[in-house]
């Protein structure tokens, strides 16, 4: 008798127990998300190796795998595809890619870059100081970039006739190459990518001069958190965990710079910690921090803004339509404002 009450007894206390062990497992069970850089490891994908250094994934039950990227157009494909849950993506290449993919539905979910780096990089030798210089000019660039399948659009604005140009078209590798060494007056891509680059081929910071796409009125986003379809709609708290614990990198990173490029070179040794930290400083003065930044926060975007951004990205790119903001960017994913805001 009293060795079937205490056999009732463990039975008992087994089934009243199993469903919290139950639960318990669950709770351990971390959600994987594969994310893709737009670039390789360096100062501008930091922030997101900070909060993986410190915790904070993993404290919001996920799992994350960070992948090296060729290009904001490979990063998209990659999400679009769904073999990625995200990645960095310029927002303008999310019009492109929603319009030829309408299905993949992929969305900015958090906007990172407030000014468009998109711009011509010169040398102080080449004697050009404003749009209307480029005439006559050799001008290195490569096909896929935004910046080349945009200027159509700057010379539009700032009444250049590309026909004047003469284009010496290469990789992204060897762009800054063309004109470090003469073969080109003038290149096009991302500030801060061209800035580093033609730093590292030896050109003195003070002979390399920018003019800005954003100068002649296109005012443009830039890079963003970008997410697929399927793991915004299948997993929307995964999806804002994920968001908000990155939010916190960067928060994170703004504020310690140096904390962000240690976590860096935990991750990839072999980089060049005083150029990243560099590179990484560059973005926060002029990618993070603008007056609408100052006012809202990072993340969230200017509807308004973007609306009428997409009319020059549709005729650059040569879109049927306009894309709506709406198809673009998803706002019910952003974290609380005290996340968004820049460091004091």
């Amino acid at each position: 008798m009293h060795s079937f009450t205490s056999t009732r007894r463990t039975i008992l206390q087994i089934g009243l127990a199993a469903p919290f062990v139950l639960r318990a497992g669950r709770s351990f069970a971390a959600t994987p998300v594969k994310f893709s850089f737009s670039a390789p490891f360096d100062g501008s994908n930091s922030p997101f190796l900070l909060a993986e250094k410190n915790g904070w994934y993993k404290e919001a039950g996920l799992e994350c795998q960070f992948d090296a990227g060729g290009g904001s157009g490979e990063a998209a494909s990659r999400t679009g595809s769904g073999v990625y849950d995200g990645g960095t993506v310029d927002i303008n290449n999310v019009a492109e890619f929603n319009s030829k993919n309408p299905t993949a539905e992929i969305r900015a979910v958090y906007m990172l870059y407030f000014k468009s780096p998109l711009c011509v990089a010169t040398l102080s030798k080449s004697g050009i100081a404003k749009p209307s210089d480029l005439t006559g000019k050799t001008v290195g660039a490569a096909a896929p970039d935004g910046a080349y399948r945009l200027f159509s659009t700057y010379a539009k604005t700032t009444s250049i006739d590309p026909a004047t140009i003469e284009w010496n078209m290469v990789g992204l590798q060897l762009r800054e190459a063309v004109l470090a060494g003469g073969s080109a007056d003038a290149i096009l891509g991302f500030d801060s990518t061209m800035y580093f680059g033609l730093v590292k081929a030896g050109i003195a910071p003070a002979d390399i001069k920018f003019l800005y796409y954003a100068d002649a009125g296109l005012d443009l986003y830039g890079n963003a958190i970008v997410l697929s379809k399927k793991f915004r709609t299948t997993n929307p708290e995964a999806a804002k965990a994920f968001i908000a614990a990155s939010a916190r990198g960067y928060q994170a990173a703004i504020a310690d710079p140096k904390a962000a490029i240690a976590a860096l070179k935990d991750h990839s040794p072999l980089i060049n910690a005083a150029l990243e930290e560099e590179k990484l400083r560059w973005l926060v003065k002029n990618q993070f921090t603008t007056e609408e930044t100052m006012k809202n926060g990072l993340g969230g975007i200017d509807a308004s803004r973007l609306s009428k951004s997409m009319v020059a990205v549709a005729e650059g790119f040569g879109l049927p339509s306009v894309p709506k903001a709406e198809d673009l960017f998803d706002a019910s994913l952003l974290p609380s404002a005290d996340l968004r805001k820049l460091p004091a």
